[in-house]
C-alpha cells in the first residue's frame, strides 16, 4: 500500500509540475522573454553556469551603456561575430574599455563575459539591473540548446514528482493512516493541505533555497512564480484526492491500515 500511495504521490505531483511549468512557459512567453526561458535559463542554471554567447556581447554592451568607437568596433566586430575573442583582440578591447573610464565593476562583467567566466550571480545582477523591455530582449535572444532544455524537464519534473510523493505519504501516510486526521479525509481537506504545502514550498524556495544556488530564478515574474506552485498545489492535490479515494481513505471509509513509514 505504501507502494501505490508513494507512486500515486508522484503521478500527482508530475501532472502538478506540467501545469506550473506549462503555465510559467505562457507567461515569460508572452512577456517577451522566450517560451523556452524558463527550462533554457531558470531551472538549468541549478547545476550549469548560464552565460551568453560572444555574439551577443555588442548587444549587452550597448545596454550596459557601454558604446565602443567605430573604429574599435572595426577591429572586434568579426571577432564578436565568429563566436571567438583571440587574446589579443581581447587585450585590445580590454586596454579600449579603459581608456573609456567605464567603471571597474562594468569592466570586471566584460572581461567576465568575454573570457565565458561569468557566474550566474554575475548574470542575474547584470539583467535584474536592465529595464524589463531589455531583460527580456536578452532572454529572448539566449540560443536555446537541448541540454539546456532537458537539464531543465529532468530536474523540474523529478523536484514535481518527489515533492508529490512527498504530500501523498504525509497526507494519507500520516496525516490519515496514522494520526486520522478527520479534516484530511474530504477532497476539500486534501486540497488545502495541498496548496498550504505548495505555498510553503515557494517561501523556501524563494527566500531560501533559490537566492544561495539559483540566483537567475529571480528573474521569474514574482507574482506568477507563486501562483505556478499555488496551481501545482490545486493540481496535486487532485491527484493525491484521486489515491486516497482509491486507498479507501476518505470519508465513509473505515479508518486505512496504512503501512507507510
Amino acid at each position: 500500500m505504501a507502494r501505490r500511495v508513494g507512486i500515486g504521490g508522484m503521478a500527482a505531483g508530475i501532472v502538478g509540475g506540467l501545469a506550473m511549468i506549462g503555465l510559467m512557459i505562457v507567461v515569460m512567453g508572452a512577456q517577451g522573454s522566450g517560451y523556452a526561458s524558463p527550462l533554457n535559463l531558470g531551472i538549468p542554471a541549478f547545476v550549469k553556469t548560464i552565460t551568453p554567447p560572444v555574439p551577443m556581447l555588442p548587444t549587452l554592451m550597448g545596454m550596459m551603456g557601454i558604446h565602443l568607437p567605430a573604429s574599435a568596433m572595426a577591429k572586434v566586430g568579426p571577432a564578436f561575430a565568429s563566436g571567438h575573442i583571440s587574446p589579443a583582440t581581447m587585450k585590445m578591447l580590454s586596454a579600449t574599455l579603459m581608456s573609456m573610464h567605464i567603471p571597474t565593476a562594468k569592466l570586471s562583467v566584460m572581461n567576465a563575459l568575454m573570457t565565458g567566466h561569468a557566474s550566474n550571480t554575475m548574470m542575474a545582477n547584470l539583467l535584474s539591473g536592465m529595464t524589463p523591455a531589455a531583460r527580456s530582449a536578452v532572454m529572448h535572444a539566449m540560443p536555446v540548446t537541448v541540454a539546456h532544455v532537458a537539464i531543465g524537464a529532468i530536474t523540474h519534473f523529478a523536484l514535481a514528482a518527489a515533492l508529490g510523493m512527498g504530500f501523498a505519504m504525509m497526507i494519507i501516510g500520516v496525516g490519515i493512516g496514522q494520526l486520522d486526521l478527520a479534516v484530511l479525509r474530504t477532497p476539500a481537506g486534501i486540497l488545502a493541505a495541498t496548496t498550504l504545502g505548495a505555498v510553503a514550498v515557494y517561501v523556501v524556495n524563494r527566500w531560501v533555497i533559490l537566492p544561495a544556488i539559483d540566483p537567475m530564478m529571480r528573474l521569474v515574474p514574482e507574482g506568477w512564480f507563486l501562483v505556478s506552485h499555488l496551481l501545482f498545489g490545486v493540481v496535486a492535490g487532485l491527484g493525491i484526492t484521486m489515491v486516497a479515494s482509491r486507498e479507501g481513505a476518505l470519508a465513509g471509509h473505515d479508518r486505512p491500515a496504512l503501512a507507510i513509514a
